[in-house]
């Protein structure tokens, strides 16, 4: 007897993780053993090298190609008549593993090389502990809501002008399931003047004391500025938010060293008020990634620990529309930085521009955004809708963990 069609019900299925594999062939009664001798065949990894001495990009090919995986580069790196390439590897999980053992210690940077492809195999840290505090990213997706203590936010709905209404609003935040209460007293929108750090102090510290004195909810502080992080953290706040990604000097850092808690370091070129004056990228997120490094070496620098750093890719800071759409479509690609992964696009002007539609008019723009963003790896989201984004993140959350 014939098979047919709707006995073979033959169909497509998305296997990204080594999750979803157990998952897929577990119902097939697959043994743990042969689980992780096919995850060599079905978990591909894609991976971007740049400036790749040319040298070593002939050592990589020769060496990938062996073990069956793929490699493009530049043309004149072929007949070395460029010194130096980006390549592209593709292979399964375990080829670039092996990949990457096989550079270890040889010449032409070959060894920096493979410790950068095996960082990208990994999963990176997903928890965070300090003090009391966890943060379970691995668990669920965290919601992080935005308390503007600012008479000129770009969002009207979002401004409190008093420690009575910023407690109001973050009552509801609670009330709603939030993860993280994030205070902020300076107002970041393109072309925004800085605050003086007295008035940025004045407006957010007494919040931070309030809302510490009534709840024991996670609080985090949007400033750039070491003495605001100092008086909030004495005030009790947990995290700092930096959307400055550690640019203005290091006393932020050496602080957050000392202080033993995490700090978000954001990508921006320039500053709010210069930040969308022509911005340009020529490849959005090999750049954010690249500049990114750069705020995370100098907080290593000044003694902040890895598993106390999350980085945000700065969506709607010195980017152009299609610049945001690239980073929510490539999010993923910022897992190579090993470190949990922040987003903040509430109801920002490139939505708008999509939409057409004014600030107050974006929610359902802004969680469609959000959705693609943690399906592509965002851990935290920061949201000034917290109600609407603690069921999207229920949903979601929901979701993935099916058969897990």
């Amino acid at each position: 007897m014939l098979l047919t069609s709707a006995e073979s019900n033959a169909h497509p299925i998305d296997i990204s993780s080594l999750g979803d594999l157990k998952r897929h062939l577990g119902d097939l009664d697959v043994s743990p053993e042969e689980v992780e001798r096919l995850s060599d065949s079905f978990l591909h990894v894609t991976i971007r090298v740049e400036g790749v001495d040319s040298r070593a990009a002939a050592i990589m090919k020769s060496t990938l190609e062996t073990l069956g995986g793929a490699i493009a580069m530049n043309r004149g790196a072929r007949d070395f008549t460029e010194p130096r390439t980006t390549v592209i590897l593709s292979g399964s999980r375990r080829t670039l593993q092996l990949l990457a053992a096989r550079l270890r210690g040889q010449p032409y940077g070959l060894d920096t090389v493979s410790h950068d492809i095996a960082g990208c195999i990994t999963a990176g840290n997903r928890t965070i502990s300090w003090g009391a505090r966890t943060l379970d990213l691995a668990r669920k997706t965290c919601v992080m809501g935005i308390l503007n203590c600012t008479p000129d936010s770009f969002y009207p709905g979002s401004r409190s002008a008093t420690v009575a209404e910023a407690m109001t609003s973050a009552r509801e935040m609670i009330a709603a399931g939030v993860d993280i209460v994030d205070v902020g007293g300076e107002s970041t929108r393109p072309g925004s003047d800085p605050v003086p750090e007295d008035e940025e102090i004045r407006r957010v510290v007494p919040v931070v004391q309030a809302l510490r004195s009534e709840s024991d909810v996670i609080i985090s502080v949007d400033t750039r500025r070491r003495e605001t992080a100092e008086r909030c953290l004495d005030a009790g706040a947990d995290i700092i938010n930096d959307i400055s990604g550690l640019r203005d000097g290091d006393e932020l850092a050496r602080l957050v060293a000392r202080r033993k808690v995490p700090i978000v370091l954001m990508h921006m070129r320039g500053t709010p008020k210069t930040m969308q004056e022509s911005p340009y990228y020529r490849s959005t997120m090999s750049e954010v990634i690249r500049e990114l490094r750069q705020s995370i070496a100098a907080a290593l620098a000044a003694g902040v620990a890895p598993e106390m750093m999350i980085v945000d890719p700065g969506i709607g800071f010195g980017k152009r529309r299609q610049d945001n759409l690239r980073i929510i479509r490539e999010l993923a690609s910022l897992k190579s930085l090993g470190l949990p992964i922040l987003v903040g696009l509430s109801r920002k002007g490139f939505i708008g521009e999509i939409l057409e539609q004014p600030v107050d008019k974006r929610l359902v723009g802004t969680v469609t955004a959000n959705t693609l963003a943690i399906l592509n790896g965002a851990d935290i989201i920061r949201v000034h809708d917290v109600a609407d984004a603690v069921e999207m993140v229920k949903i979601i959350d929901s979701v993935r963990r099916v058969g897990a």
